[in-house]
């Protein structure tokens, strides 16, 4: 791993520069990177996707570690330079592209890692929940806030659509913080290492999943408003205040809940309860 100041060394030299859009911030904490990799308990024989490989503080270690390593960087320059420095390694692949286009279904069986860009986590998150059955463990670095998200309980700030999307497709535990000041340069925020293990079945069985997320969403649209409110903006099937504050007395909730209090499984529950009266 290339340390702060040879890091600037080899970008100058190459006539590179980081790009705050691209959200580039470069693993700088060899130790750090040692446990981060250790942690996702590898073996010999597993394929692995990189997100965001840099200039392969990560990639150098999975080299070592697994069969074949596939290392997405969106960086023109950055892969060309990353593409020298792995020259001589069998199981490397640089691979310059976009990764919210990158074609996760063509990848069954591998498994993620990455400590991803900020800005783009979220679409990130909903490709890799779009394709969790098809892939092995998913191992990353997101902003603190994003983690908290990630593994929050209903009734909390945290708890939002992404939770109950990325809950539904995985089962997510926070391995590890991770300091602001293990990244050149340094973000404004510190991290964590998460692991998501796909569920090879839903977390909650419904008829119906594209309802399932219309009604997540429609939940929580207005977090401020009550859940019959927010029933209201569905476009499919739609729902006068009254239908929606009858389903909820048919549930036994009261017209006061709010989106944000449900559960999974309650979001299942009602999720079915529409289905059923289409």
């Amino acid at each position: 791993m290339l340390a702060t100041t040879a890091l600037k060394a080899l970008l100058r030299a190459n006539g590179l520069r980081l790009n705050k859009r691209l959200g580039q911030h470069y693993l700088i904490d060899p130790s750090l990177a040692v446990r981060l990799i250790e942690a996702c308990r590898l073996s010999p024989d597993d394929h692995v996707i990189e997100i965001g490989c840099g200039l392969g503080a990560l990639t150098d270690l999975l080299e070592n570690a697994v069969q074949r390593v596939v290392a997405v960087d969106i960086d023109r320059g950055i892969c060309a330079l990353a593409k020298t420095r792995q020259a001589a390694s069998r199981h490397v692949e640089i691979r310059c592209q976009d990764i919210l286009q990158f074609p996760w279904k063509a990848y069954a069986g591998w498994k993620v890692i990455g400590t991803i860009p900020y800005h783009i986590t979220s679409p990130i998150l909903v490709a890799l929940c779009e394709s969790a059955r098809t892939l092995d463990d998913v191992w990353l670095g997101v902003q603190r806030e994003v983690a908290r998200r990630l593994i929050a309980k209903p009734s909390t700030k945290a708890y939002g659509r992404l939770t109950v999307l990325a809950q539904y497709h995985f089962e997510i535990q926070q391995a590890m913080p991770i300091a602001r000041g293990a990244f050149f340069p340094m973000p404004a925020v510190d991290s964590a290492w998460l692991h998501l293990r796909p569920r090879r079945l839903p977390a909650v069985s419904v008829a119906d999943e594209a309802l399932f997320f219309r009604v997540v969403q429609a939940a929580f649209a207005q977090r401020r408003k009550t859940l019959v409110n927010g029933l209201q903006t569905l476009q499919m099937p739609r729902l006068t205040r009254a239908e929606a504050a009858q389903l909820m007395q048919r549930l036994g909730w009261s017209e006061r809940l709010r989106g944000e209090t449900l559960s999974l499984e309650q979001f299942a529950q009602l999720a079915n309860a529409i289905q059923k009266r289409v």
